[in-house]
């Protein structure tokens, strides 16, 4: 006979009290019932958890094993019964999710990956938006879930930050500082600069210009586009230098180099957002991978 989960939360009840005469009246039960339970138990086993005497009601070594294997087992099950209703209870079966295209490279496939292996019943549509367009696409419920630059965000979204980066400087490759380990703002003094599009994202254009204006550089802002990979492909072809977040690093362009800056106050951050108080079981299990993803580092 296979040990039940019954037995389980009868033993832990039990292991709790040390006392049966407690652990029965908990349990809504009589003694009886639950010394039976406790003597299948050890004969299922085959070890003695418990030391009793008429006074005395103490865990064996092998009994406090297994109480720590019992909770996890019973922690896991209840997990597993939270995850099929929450799955149950999913209106559509659909999660809506908008992304920035620099969030391919900040292991936005990975998270994709992990929930669509973990729940092969859900659809998933993908949305590339910038990032006033997600926040504007939540509050209209065009989309469940959204990956965006930090920038203020209305009350009532959710944030969670999955990335925190430093600012580097985008060169064409063939340009003289292309080839640096590290430079200084005031070394682009003079060069035409490509920018992202202040309507779109007034934050971050604003921080830029101030740390240029910081270092004591007024900045030649020559271009000004939608998208951080525009941004990228016109500085492979020669219109400009940029800032741009480290990530876009990993975006494989030919004909650009990627070069750390000296200053320690260039950050970038990237955000994962939703409305926590909108009930949505597709879009908080959405929510469980990303999280794992990016705590995991």
């Amino acid at each position: 006979m296979a040990v039940t989960f019954r037995q389980l939360k009868y033993f832990l009840i039990l292991a709790e009290e040390l006392h049966f005469g407690r652990a029965a009246k908990r349990l809504h039960i009589s003694q009886p019932p639950l010394s039976a339970s406790l003597k299948q138990l050890e004969e299922e086993l085959g070890a003695r958890l418990l030391e009793r005497s008429s006074k005395h009601v103490a865990l064996t070594r092998a009994g406090e094993v297994f109480r720590r294997q019992a909770q996890r087992l019973l922690s896991q099950l209840g997990d597993t019964q939270e995850l099929v209703r929450r799955v149950a209870e999913s209106a559509s079966g659909l999660v809506r999710v908008g992304f920035t295209p620099t969030m391919i490279f900040r292991r936005l496939p990975l998270v994709l990956g992990t929930f669509r292996d973990r729940h092969p019943a859900m659809d998933i549509q993908l949305l590339e938006l910038n990032s006033a367009e997600q926040v504007e696409a939540l509050g209209t419920g065009r989309i469940d879930i959204g990956f965006i630059h930090a920038m203020p965000l209305p009350d009532g979204i959710t944030s969670l930050t999955i990335a925190n980066e430093p600012f580097v400087c985008c060169l064409p490759s063939h340009h003289p500082l292309a080839g640096r380990s590290r430079m200084r703002l005031q070394e682009l003094a003079g060069e035409p600069l490509i920018m992202f599009n202040r309507q779109l994202a007034s934050h971050y254009y604003d921080r830029i210009i101030g740390l240029f204006r910081l270092a004591g550089v007024e900045p030649d802002i020559r271009h000004e586009v939608n998208h951080w990979l525009t941004i990228t492909a016109l500085v492979a072809g020669g219109m400009g230098a940029s800032l741009v977040p480290r990530a876009l690093a990993e975006s494989g362009f030919a004909g650009v180099s990627f070069v750390p800056l000296e200053s320690s106050d260039a950050w970038h951050a990237a955000c994962c957002i939703w409305v926590a108080e909108q009930e949505d079981a597709g879009r908080d299990l959405f929510v469980d991978c990303v999280r794992e993803t990016f705590e995991a580092g």
